[in-house]
C-alpha cells in the first residue's frame, strides 16, 4: 500500500471517491477520462468522508486483510442511470459481494461517508459493470474479485478525471 497525501479539510469535504473491482489492473496515479472507466464493478459509490484521507486507506486496509477473495457471476442485462440508458450487466448479488459492500459501508458507523445516491447502498446495492465500449462481462462466466481500488473522482479539480488512488489485495483465508 502507498501513502497518500492529505486533503486540506476544505478540499476533503467536497473531494468525491468511489470504491470499485476492476477487471483488468489499474496503474495508481494515473488519471483516465470520467467517460473512459475501465471495466469494473462498483463496490461503493460515490462518496465524501469527513476525515483525511490517509484514515481511509487505513480502514481499507484493515478490511482487506480479513476478506476472502471470491467469484461473482453476471446474471442479466438491464439500464441504468435517470434516463435509463446506461446499458450494465447485473452481478447475482451473492453473499460475498453484499458482504463487502456492507463492511465497506460500515466504515463509516460514525456517519463519516457522505453518499451522492444513498438509495443505492446497503438494500438499494445492485451489483453491476457498466458496458464499457463494448467490453462487458459474459453472462454465465465466473469472474475472480480478489482486489479492490479507491478511485479519486475530482483528481486535481478536474471533474472530467479520475485515478486510482490505491489497489488493495483481499488477503483473508
Amino acid at each position: 500500500m502507498k501513502a497518500s497525501p492529505t486533503l486540506s479539510p476544505i478540499n476533503r469535504m467536497s473531494q468525491k471517491y468511489v470504491i470499485a473491482h476492476f477487471f483488468e489492473p489499474q496503474t495508481p496515479s494515473v488519471i483516465f477520462p470520467a467517460q473512459e472507466w475501465p471495466l469494473h464493478v462498483t463496490l461503493l459509490p460515490n462518496f465524501t468522508i469527513k476525515w483525511p484521507l490517509d484514515v481511509l486507506i487505513q480502514k481499507i486496509d484493515e478490511l482487506t486483510v480479513a476478506t476472502v477473495p471470491f467469484d461473482i457471476k453476471p446474471e442479466g442485462q438491464a439500464a441504468f442511470g435517470p434516463k435509463e440508458d446506461v446499458p450494465v450487466t447485473l452481478i447475482y448479488p451473492g453473499n460475498a459481494i453484499m458482504e463487502l459492500h456492507n463492511a465497506l459501508m460500515a466504515l463509516s458507523d460514525d456517519a463519516s461517508f457522505v453518499y451522492d445516491t444513498p438509495q443505492f447502498i446497503g438494500k438499494g446495492f445492485r451489483p453491476h459493470a457498466t458496458v464499457q465500449y463494448k467490453n462487458s462481462l459474459q453472462i454465465g462466466q465466473t469472474y475472480h474479485l480478489d482486489n479492490l481500488s479507491l478511485v479519486n473522482m475530482f483528481p486535481n479539480n478536474d471533474i472530467n478525471g479520475r485515478v486510482v488512488i490505491d489497489t488493495f489485495l483481499l488477503r483473508g483465508k
